[in-house]
């Protein structure tokens, strides 16, 4: 009931505000898509979709590769706060998961968190923003509590792996009520992951039973690979 009352509030809301494409700025898709076809189908597709490990992560799955207009589309959201762009993200993440299979078997969605005071400065957390789309349509719940950043650290931009891990090492921590629950956290750009592994490290040592990681793209080629059903590898 829920899933079908959801439906008819989006087509009821893309005849009052008809979707706009947020790359090019045509008309987007039917009912509620601000993202027109042409500029769906330019987007580059990632030549590995999964990634299995490593510990404690259970599995990785970026279905884009970030190149452009991928890397445009996360710049808007994160940058620019164009809020309408997670909705674009979030939604085709979302449906890659579903169409593979590879959203099942997940109790909740935690986005990756921000320090408070990053948050405040930039007023919402990009994160959040696509998790809420990607848990929305394979109707599991996002629970942004269960996982906290207790440190501020530097970006990770330009820093070395060892670098990134000293940067990184105890930045987070996870609430009690994550024990028992298969967890699927979710980021804007996987790149080499330590951000992840660091997290899921914590949500492991709270007791959550398995941690997989869903990224809109990837921006480093994984060293060892696998390709989920319904995702092979396409030319980019």
């Amino acid at each position: 009931m829920r899933d079908w009352v959801d439906t008819q509030i989006e087509r009821l809301g893309g005849l009052v505000l008809p979707p706009r494409c947020v790359l090019c700025g045509s008309r987007g898709q039917p009912p509620c898509t601000d993202l027109c076809q042409p500029c769906e189908r330019s987007l580059p597709p990632a030549q590995t979709v999964i990634v299995h490990g490593p510990a404690p992560l259970r599995q990785s799955v970026a279905p884009f590769e970030y190149d452009y207009p991928l890397d445009h589309l996360v710049h808007a959201l994160k940058y620019r706060g164009q809020l309408a762009v997670a909705r674009v993200l979030g939604g085709m993440l979302g449906q890659r998961l579903e169409a593979s299979g590879l959203g099942s078997g997940i109790d909740v969605v935690i986005p990756v968190p921000l320090h408070a005071s990053r948050h405040a400065e930039r007023g919402f957390n990009q994160s959040t923003e696509i998790a809420r789309w990607v848990a929305r349509r394979l109707r599991r719940p996002v629970a942004a509590a269960l996982a906290v950043r207790c440190r501020d650290t530097l970006p990770q931009v330009g820093l070395r792996g060892d670098e990134r891990r000293a940067n990184l090492a105890g930045a987070f921590a996870a609430a009690p009520g994550v024990r028992g629950l298969r967890v699927a956290v979710v980021d804007d750009v996987l790149t080499t992951g330590t951000t992840l592994r660091e997290l899921s490290q914590a949500l492991r040592d709270a007791g959550a039973l398995s941690v997989d990681a869903w990224c809109v793209a990837r921006a480093r080629a994984p060293k060892q690979v696998d390709f989920a059903p319904g995702l092979e590898a396409r030319p980019a």
